[in-house]
């Protein structure tokens, strides 16, 4: 089997909305895939590679290996030259990343083509969430919520606002919530020139009605041989523009068990979605992906949704957006194995601070017993000086 090979570059999100070749992202995302760059090693497979040049990241991975066992170790990007049989596990996949492997000296043999990457590009526009909507409907037999809807007119974006006063215009691209405008009390002159600009960049807007949520969620698949498998499951919060706040890590059944108990035929909906990804995703894309979802208050969205999904009134969205990537959630619910004693519970968050001079949030002391986090604090990511990001475990 080959060796996979990881590397952390969140701009991918980010470049995919451009689909060029050279892509220069902007000074938050360098940060980011800089200071976050050990994070793919903890959902990674024993016997793994992690590409970074920072000799930091290097003593800080060895320090993760020796307290917990994960058995990933560092390379540097030049050492791709020397290596054969491996596969390249990118945080995404986009024209820019296979360039800078290409000039690192990786074997075009152990990438995707150009094509095939277009091609990726494509299943990660937001509109492939409306197909998976509509197969949905046709496996289960009913419609689980209303599915989101393109529109390529600013106008015909704006009647959508004032139709449902409280939604949610996005960018065709994922973008760890940037790209979302969220309307609270219908249009605005600020949404009006926002839209005209999305749509001179990207040429449409998926428009989604608002749900009085009561959970988030996320299934996180891997694919492979043409097939998509169930790896976990992530609870987690987002800020009011969609972006991630914090994820809660827990063992897989407990995990599961809480959003059983809100919603009891989760299963039913899991089981179709995978089949769903085997059709339209596995036969394109091997490694990890995940799929947000979101449990909501349906009484008030759709009555014939609510007599059809649940007896308490509680909905689903299956499909609120896919990432053809690792996600936070992928790495939540690996690392309540790896980091936590059984039945433990704990909280993941991403930090960031302005600059480099900012303290940091003092965290409770750590106690490591046995290789689990018993108590306290523990920092995922090196204690760089120059950091503005880091990924901190608490219990």
């Amino acid at each position: 089997m080959a060796r996979h090979i990881y590397i952390f570059n969140p701009q991918n999100d980010l470049a995919l909305a451009t689909g060029g070749i050279n892509y220069v992202a902007p000074p938050f995302a360098m940060h980011m895939a800089r200071d976050l760059a050990v994070l793919p090693a903890l959902l990674a497979e024993p016997g793994s590679l992690l590409i970074t040049d920072s000799d930091l990241d290097t003593e800080w991975l060895e320090h993760l290996n020796a307290t917990f066992g994960i058995d990933v170790h560092a390379i540097k990007r030049a050492e791709l030259r020397h290596l054969t049989d491996y596969r390249i596990m990118p945080w995404g996949w986009c024209l820019d990343l296979r360039r800078r492997l290409l000039k690192w000296g990786a074997n075009s043999a152990n990438l995707p083509s150009s094509d095939e990457v277009n091609h990726l590009r494509g299943l990660s526009h937001r509109r492939v969430s409306i197909l998976i909507h509509l197969r949905l409907k046709e496996l289960l037999g009913k419609q689980l919520c209303p599915a989101p809807v393109e529109l390529a007119i600013a106008d015909e974006v704006l009647d959508f606002v004032r139709q449902h006063r409280e939604c949610f215009i996005k960018t065709p691209w994922s973008s760890s919530g940037r790209g979302i405008f969220h309307t609270i009390d219908g249009a605005s002159p600020e949404l009006e020139q926002w839209c005209h600009g999305a749509l001179k960049r990207q040429g449409s807007l998926l428009c989604e009605q608002a749900f009085d949520k009561t959970m988030d969620l996320g299934v996180e698949f891997y694919c492979d041989n043409g097939k998509a498998t169930v790896r976990g499951y992530s609870l987690f919060t987002t800020d009011s523009h969609s972006q991630y706040n914090h994820g809660i890590v827990a063992n897989e059944e407990e995990l599961k068990s809480r959003i059983t108990a809100q919603y009891p035929d989760f299963d039913e909906v899991a089981t179709a979605l995978m089949q769903v990804l085997d059709e339209m995703i596995a036969p394109h894309y091997t490694g990890w992906m995940g799929i947000d979802m979101l449990l909501y208050n349906a009484k008030c969205i759709m009555h014939n949704a609510q007599s059809q999904n649940s007896t308490n009134g509680i909905g689903i969205n299956p499909c609120v957006e896919m990432n053809l990537r690792p996600t936070m959630g992928a790495i939540t619910s690996v690392i309540g194995n790896k980091l936590l004693a059984p039945g433990d519970t704990a909280t993941f968050r991403i930090e960031q601070r302005s600059t480099a001079n900012e303290p940091w949030q003092q965290g409770k002391e750590t106690v490591i017993e046995n290789g689990r986090l018993i108590a306290g604090t523990l920092p995922l990511t090196p204690p760089s000086p120059t950091a503005l990001y880091r990924a901190l475990l608490e219990k």
